[in-house]
């Protein structure tokens, strides 16, 4: 009789073990590999800078954009007129500023460039103007604005792209057509000239 305990008790710790084994290997859920990450999608931040901006962040901008404009100096508009900020600065040997208003509207009021036609004497040959910012380039003196040079129709081109991005829509009066720049009042870069019979 004790053999006869002895076999059961075996008999059913072998079955146990069996039970057991069958159980870890049957109906585990197979390994899955993990599955390759997405790509996070990127956010451009947007350049467009809110209205009003500042001189300052046009400025910074413009610099961080390789412009190559050496600042000079910089002033402050009367308490109760519409210029808030000026930054004299130079750009290829020209003068250049960016000035501030305290609004679109008052810039606007300022620079009604429609009826005026082409930049004439006293006038900075380059003008662009977005949002509540004044972009002016090249000297103010001489009988008439100078026309640029090849070198700075490169520059005013990398300036305009820069300007357009962070102050569109942009309007212009210029001696040039300033690219990306609507409403404009521009000259063309050669006068035409008509045959004489």
């Amino acid at each position: 009789m004790r053999h006869h305990a002895f076999r059961a008790t075996r008999a059913l710790v072998v079955a146990i073990v069996v039970t057991t084994g069958i159980a870890a290997c049957g109906d585990a859920p197979a390994s899955v590999a993990p599955a390759t990450p997405r790509a996070t999608p990127l956010i451009t931040p947007d350049p467009h800078l809110g209205d009003p901006t500042t001189a300052d962040a046009v400025f910074q901008a413009l610099a961080r954009a390789g412009l190559r404009v050496s600042p000079n100096n910089a002033d402050a508009g009367a308490a109760d007129g519409p210029l808030v900020k000026r930054i004299n600065a130079t750009l290829l040997g020209w003068p250049f500023t960016v000035s501030q208003f305290k609004t679109s509207a008052s810039l606007t009021k300022l620079t009604d460039w429609g009826e005026v036609g082409e930049p004439v004497q006293g006038d900075p040959p380059i003008a662009i103007a977005g949002l509540n910012i004044l972009v002016e380039w090249g000297p103010t003196t001489g009988e008439l604005p100078p026309q640029p040079d090849a070198a700075k129709l490169t520059a005013l081109r990398d300036l305009a792209l820069n300007l357009d991005m962070l102050l569109s829509p942009l309007r212009a009066r210029a001696v040039v057509a300033v690219p990306g720049a609507g409403e404009v009042a521009q000259a063309s870069a050669a006068p035409e000239t008509t045959p004489e019979p």
